[in-house]
């Protein structure tokens, strides 16, 4: 399932410094009258899927080994420039081939440091790099070379999601343990408030706190800036301030709704060690990005993560693993875990370097016979040139147009 966190209200900061949150949201569903093209989620045509059926290339750039990463949380990729997050609020920026360029700020209390980076976005004019997270009340703005510039002030706290549409900041909010009247803010890099939006769903807060990492998932394709929050069975992008309602995606009697969030709230107050059904039995989004061709919607019910791959020209849905990924025909690798796209038609995956190594010394991998023999062997001689202790390896998967 979804990534949990069940705390008492004392721990209330500790839980959104981790990223982990808990905020009201609103759905347009089918209210708009719109007749939106739908997706039902848990009627899938399809429950196998090899890579080389949706991608048309994959690509393998190692990263320098200057300085460690843990475990990769957010890529973007901007003019030539990959940008790196860890789970560790190490933030650092490398050329197309890997090579690292420099840090991006650093940890620390001092002005222009970040306790932790909780979402960062990059402007497509000036490259300047925005962070949230290092102060609870500010946005924090850095050249790309990695120079402090200067603070962007906020009217509210906690900032969990941010995307760049246009020009400007769209920013997703923590509701605090109060329900706030607004969630989500348009901005300029000023910080002058362009358009604040409701904070329509309300849920009741008991002694234990349930909250999500993907309480707004927020990515850029074809020029605009989706976003899908976790009340909501609607999938939006921003033209200017207007919210334009995309997609639904159906789960039927299983939406996650703040009733349920309410009633879950109240069996971890009565029981923090227990387990809640009615949480199980719920579709609880956890990732989601798009390409021109294809959609990739990830999700966690009834104890299993789950990835619904949707084929937008020919309509077909593919259910497969989340955790277990795409079969790997294409080079005979180990399985794509797809994460976020690089561009309109790119999307990118990683892997550790050791498990890179143990799945290219493995019989699997030796006895396997993919598409193209002369890939494996590249892969092959990849894996043997990386040190067990590298830097994570960045996949590029094009897809099929």
């Amino acid at each position: 399932m979804n990534k949990l966190t069940i705390m008492k209200s004392k721990f209330i900061l500790r839980f959104i410094a981790v990223g982990i949150i808990a905020v009201t949201t609103f759905s347009f569903s089918l209210q708009t009258g719109n007749r939106l093209k739908t997706i039902n989620l848990l009627r899938p045509e399809g429950t196998e899927l090899s890579i080389s059926e949706i991608a048309g290339d994959i690509q393998y750039i190692p990263l320098a080994t200057d300085s460690l990463l843990a475990n990769i949380m957010k890529v973007i990729y901007s003019e030539g420039v990959y940008f790196v997050k860890d789970n560790k609020s190490k933030f650092l920026r490398f050329d197309e081939n890997g090579r690292l360029l420099n840090q991006i700020g650093r940890r620390g209390k001092g002005p222009g440091e970040y306790l932790y980076v909780s979402d960062f976005v990059i402007h497509p004019v000036t490259r300047n790099i925005f962070v949230s997270g290092g102060k609870p009340d500010q946005i924090l703005a850095y050249s790309p070379e990695g120079k402090f510039l200067k603070p962007i002030p906020l009217t509210i706290k906690y900032v969990t999601s941010m995307g760049i549409s246009d020009k400007n900041l769209f920013l997703f909010y923590f509701d605090g343990a109060q329900h706030i009247e607004k969630n989500m803010e348009l901005i300029d890099t000023e910080g002058s408030i362009l358009k604040s939006y409701t904070n329509k769903y309300k849920f009741e807060k008991g002694r234990a706190m349930v909250g999500f990492a993907s309480e707004c998932l927020m990515y850029p394709v074809e020029g605009k800036l989706h976003f899908k929050e976790i009340f909501s069975d609607t999938l939006f992008y921003l033209d200017g301030e207007k919210m334009i309602p995309e997609m639904v995606l159906n789960s039927e009697d299983r939406q996650f709704t703040p009733e349920i969030r309410t009633k879950v709230i109240k069996e971890y107050s009565a029981d923090p060690r227990g387990s809640s059904e009615s949480l199980v039995k719920s579709v609880i989004q956890n990732n989601l990005l798009e390409t021109r061709n294809y959609l990739f919607y990830s999700y966690g019910y009834d104890r299993k993560v789950r990835m619904l791959i949707y084929n937008k020209s020919t309509g077909k849905k593919t259910e497969i693993d989340s955790k277990t990924g795409i079969k790997n025909d294409w080079d005979g690798g180990p399985n794509i875990q797809l994460k976020m796209n690089k561009d309109d038609n790119t999307v990118f995956s990683w892997v550790n370097a050791f498990e890179l190594k143990q799945y290219v010394a493995s019989e699997t991998f030796k006895n396997s016979t993919p598409k193209f023999l002369e890939k494996k062997k590249e892969l092959e001689k990849l894996a043997n040139s990386l040190n067990e202790n590298d830097n994570p390896i960045l996949v590029l998967v094009k897809m099929k147009e």
